[in-house]
């Protein structure tokens, strides 16, 4: 059977058990994941980055690949016994290759790939928007913070640590917790502080510190945070991809992440969310998303699963934190910012749409196919 072209959609849903594999490539990253729907008589692709890759969908059978892979499935009970895709070809060979953060625990080695596995360029190919994610070989659960220098100070630091070593925020949690819409959040201003926290992604192991102007510390002068106030990991707003629907590049820093349960989180907490949209604020020349999100284990998150259901259980939000963030650097003396679509709070699905995106800006980054131009640590 012939391949055949399936458009790709990097929101579509993907059950932990029905993951297979996923492939990286050593520059590019994450090639296409594969995953089998029991009962299903077609491998189906679920995700991928922009690297051109092939994909015939055909019945089951065994792999082209089953003589230059082994596959480790520790803790992946839900592992089919064959691969069941009938092939997988890229131009490339995938010398490394892990699982998503779905299933740190399933690996997949590839020694080479099978010449009859490749494909001429004449046959269709599929290239598309991926979402991606770093193993981190850990429980984020069992993350600790440990801050480093008196805080108030331009020397404080809060560092992430994982059996003793020094993690990242930004590149060592993974972005995506394996249940559909649910990511997971990193909480740089708790709700009720004006002190102004980021990542640092200019330093070793991106701790969080305060933002510091003209060498003394940022705190919020219009008002104290209405919100938890964060970031998504394994994100990043690329200056120079100009957003469509804005025409705008990103700001150069990880996704903004909003979390609107009432619930005040300590600084530096990391938990999942579930994506309800997103704002589209044009600050200084530059798209600056926020994502609009509930802590996952907030008592009504399970009623609230689009931007449309958050009125009724979260009244007047949305509203307060579009006015927030519009008015609140007049009190530095600067302009009111602006919103696209005219401030509306776009639905789920075009959240989702800008994380899939900038988790691969993010991707690309790392692996240096988009240049790192302002000194960011990308280790």
């Amino acid at each position: 059977m012939e391949p055949v072209e399936r458009p790709i959609d990097p929101t579509t849903r993907v059950r932990p058990a029905d993951l297979l594999f996923v492939c990286r490539h050593p520059r590019r990253g994450a090639l296409p994941a594969a995953y089998l729907a029991p009962g299903a008589a077609l491998a189906r692709l679920c995700a991928a980055t922009r690297f051109p890759f092939f994909f015939p969908f055909s019945p089951l059978s065994p792999s082209y690949l089953s003589n230059h892979c082994i596959m480790s499935c520790l803790g992946f009970t839900a592992a089919p016994a064959a691969i069941a895709a009938r092939s997988v070809g890229v131009r490339a060979p995938a010398a490394v290759c892990t699982s998503s953060s779905a299933f740190a625990g399933c690996r997949l080695a590839t020694r080479s790939v099978a010449p009859a596995a490749r494909r001429s360029a004449s046959k269709t190919t599929v290239t598309a928007t991926a979402a991606t994610s770093r193993s981190p070989g850990y429980d984020v659960a069992s993350l600790s913070t440990e801050a480093r220098g008196p805080e108030g100070t331009l020397e404080y630091r809060l560092y992430y640590t994982a059996s003793g070593a020094d993690v990242s925020p930004w590149h060592d949690i993974p972005l995506f917790t394996g249940e559909p819409g649910v990511v997971n959040y990193v909480n740089e201003i708790s709700k009720g502080t004006d002190a102004k926290m980021e990542i640092a992604t200019d330093e070793a192991a991106t701790p969080i510190k305060q933002d510091v102007k003209k060498g003394a510390l940022r705190f919020y002068k219009y008002s104290k945070s209405l919100v938890n106030y964060g970031a998504l990991p394994q994100t990043w707003e690329d200056p120079a991809d100009i957003v469509v629907d804005t025409g705008l590049g990103g700001d150069g820093d990880p996704l903004d992440c909003i979390d609107i349960s009432p619930k005040v989180m300590p600084r530096g907490a990391v938990y999942p969310v579930k994506v309800l949209g997103t704002l589209a604020l044009l600050d200084e020349g530059e798209t600056d998303w926020k994502i609009l999100a509930v802590n996952a284990a907030d008592e009504k998150a399970a009623l609230v699963n689009d931007i449309g259901d958050v009125e009724a259980h979260y009244p007047g939000i949305v509203d307060e934190v579009r006015e927030w963030f519009r008015v609140y650097k007049t009190a530095e003396g600067k302009g009111l910012n602006e919103y696209a679509f005219d401030g509306k709070a776009l639905d789920k699905e075009y959240a989702l749409q800008v994380i899939a995106n900038t988790n691969t800006s993010w991707s690309k980054l790392c692996s240096g196919e988009i240049a790192n131009e302002n000194g960011l640590v990308l280790k």
